[in-house]
Order: C-alpha cells, then structure tokens, then sequence
C-alpha cells in the first residue's frame, strides 16, 4: 500500500473499471480514477507510521501529476494544432469574449458570497482559483496577498474537485438536458479536420522540442501593470505545441505526428493526471471533512456550474457554436484539463481540444485580473 506505482496503478485499474458502469447514457469513463484516486489518496495514508515515507510518496505523486500534465497537455495541443487556425479564423474573438466571461462569471459568483457569508475572504479566494481548477490562479491569489497563504491554499485544495467535478458533470449532462445530438453536430460540423492517420513518424527529437519550449515559456515571468503572469508548464506546453504543430515543419525538424501514438500519450497522460489528484487531495479532502469545507465545497461547485452554464448559453444561443466545439471552449475557459478529457469521450470529437486551445490563454489571463480584483474589492 505505501508503493506509489502500487497506488497509482491500481487507482487506474479500480477507476476504469468503475468507469465502465453505465446509467442511461451516462457514464464517468476514464473520469472514474479521479474518484478511485481519492479513495485510495483517503486510506493509504491511514497505513503509513512514518512522516518521512509519507512526504516521499507526497513527492512522487507529484511527480507523476507534473509528468501526466506534460503528456497530455502535449498530445492534446499537437492533435488541436490541425484545425486551430482554421477555427481561430472564423470563431477567433468568440473565444476571447468566452474565456473572459467564463472566468469572470466564476469571479463575481464567488465575491457575492463574501457579502452574503460569514466565511473567511481568503478561503474564498482560494475557492475561485479551485472552482475554475485554475493553478495559474492560485499562484496569482498568492503573490497578491503577503499573509494567509495557509487560508487560501486550503480553500483552493477544498474548492478543486468540486470544480473538476462540476466540469465533468456538466460535459455529460448538458447534452442531455438541452437534448443535444451529438452524432448529428458531428456530421454536419462546417470544418474537417485534416487527416493524420498517415503513416509519420514519431520524432522524439521534435517531441522532446515541443516540451523543452513549452516548459522554457510556462517559467517566463510577464509582467503586467497589475500583477505578473507565469503561465506554468500547462499554459507553456499547450501555446508551444499549438504553434509548433501548426508550423508542421521547420528545416528538417518536422513536427507531424502520428495521430494514433498521440492518442495513446493524450489517454495516459488523462488516466494518471486523473488519478494523482485523487491520490495527492483524497487524505486531506475526505479526512479535513466538516462544516466549513463543506459550505466551501458546495460554494465551488455553484460557483463552477454557473460558470459554465454562461459559458453555454453564450456560446450556444449568441454566437451559435456547435457543442463540439463550445465543450472544448467551455474547458478552456475552466482551464480544466480533466474536463477536456470528458469531452473528448463524451463528444468522440478531437476538435474539442481546438477549442480548448483557442480559449486556454484568455482564461488564463482573466485568472490573472480578477484575482487582483477580489484581493483589491475585499481589501485582502
């Protein structure tokens, strides 16, 4: 039990096959090892004597969440790289406006509960970073306020599955409710995606490229009148594989890859990522459990749904996005990596990491601003 591959694989295994169980039309798919990983992230620690073993297995986890990222970020901008500029073309400032709205909409849901509340206004800005599943934005939250870290990290920590969980839940639930025809939205969507079952080769060499120059990008300090921005290893590795996708080549460098092996990296980059959150938040999620995290808890999934259902209504009704391609955008604009990997099940549809992609960076930044504005408008 205190092997971290042992908890690792077997937090896939149980979540896979948890994810197989079918109601209706709704199943949780590889969403199940986020639920498996918090099972087992709640008991293993229960066995553990020492605190030294613990914090090595703390840090492994950690290592197979960052590497998980790298993985999936990659694979899903390289395959999103095939049609963003097609996409950009004709949706392009949608998914500005979207990006913005989506997290602002978070941010203004989240302030009137300090209002209306008695709680703490730093767990509460953690919970806005949480609900939006936003790391860029909890270390925004931080490097605005020089005391009462502690406070904002733990709201973040208790508002963070809430938040996945709401993404997730609403990818497969709205095609339901607004009877969505997703087979039908696919045949009739206006874009083909280009055809990469060709036989490329996978260059390790580009790969390794594509990775290099997203990580170099992500630890870039930008800094704005209002706060600096870092983009992370997420944002990095996502606008470095989008650009050098879309390039396809430079010289002798080309950076085409076989669909099918970036599939298989965009699956297990999911399956793990899915599960080292569950396995690093289930102990202190489920264990820290009582009155207070539970109104954080219930305050991060309100905040997160009705973030998204602005997203939906905007994206569907005004500027008439197919849900293909809205999934992907909402995601983005969540900054929710597990709820691209809904959508892409749910959907069957690589464009939605086009999507995704086009509106990633302006939520990112929107983080950014209105984290700075809650710290300013509760005088934090």
């Amino acid at each position: 039990m205190s092997n971290p591959f042992f908890l690792l694989f077997i937090s896939i295994l149980s979540g896979l096959l948890l994810g197989k169980i079918q109601f209706k039309n709704f199943k949780l798919g590889a969403s199940g090892t986020l639920f498996a990983g918090l099972f087992f992230g709640w008991l293993f620690p229960l066995f553990i004597n020492s605190q030294k073993e613990l914090i090595n297995i703390q840090n492994t986890l950690n290592t197979f969440f960052n590497f998980s990222l790298i993985l999936f970020v990659s694979s899903i901008g390289l395959i999103a790289s095939r049609d963003i500029k097609k996409i950009l073309k004709t949706h392009g400032f949608k998914f500005i406006i979207l990006g913005f709205l989506i997290t602002f909409s978070g941010f203004i849901s989240t302030l009137l509960f300090t209002y209306f509340t008695n709680l703490n206004n730093l767990n509460l800005l953690g919970v806005f970073s949480g609900s939006m599943t936003s790391s860029p934005g909890l270390a925004s939250a931080l490097e605005s306020i020089k005391e009462g870290s502690a406070d904002i990290i733990y709201g973040y920590t208790v508002g963070y599955i809430p938040g996945v969980l709401a993404v997730i839940f609403s990818i497969y639930f709205i095609p339901i409710i607004f009877k969505i025809n997703i087979n039908k939205e696919k045949e009739s969507y206006k874009f083909e995606s280009i055809d990469n079952s060709k036989d490329y080769n996978f260059n390790f060499i580009s790969f390794s490229i594509v990775i290099i120059l997203g990580i170099l990008i992500g630890n870039l300090n930008l800094n704005l009148k209002f706060a600096s921005l870092k983009l992370g290893n997420t944002g990095g590795i996502l606008l470095s594989s989008l650009f050098l996708g879309s390039l396809g080549k430079i010289g002798n460098l080309s950076f085409e890859f076989n669909k099918n092996i970036l599939k298989v990296f965009q699956n297990l980059g999911l399956v793990i990522f899915l599960s080292s959150i569950g396995l690093r938040s289930g102990y202190k999620v489920i264990s820290n459990f009582n009155r207070e995290s539970l109104y954080l808890m219930v305050i991060s999934f309100v905040c997160a749904i009705f973030s998204i259902l602005v997203g939906y209504i905007i994206g569907k009704y005004i500027f008439k996005l197919d849900w293909i391609i809205l999934a992907g955008a909402i995601t983005g604009g969540m900054t929710s990596t597990p709820g691209l990997g809904a959508a892409l099940e749910s959907t069957k549809s690589e464009l939605v990491t086009a999507g995704y992609g086009a509106t990633y960076p302006f939520a990112l930044l929107g983080m950014v601003i209105f984290n700075k504005l809650f710290s300013i408008l509760t005088n934090l």
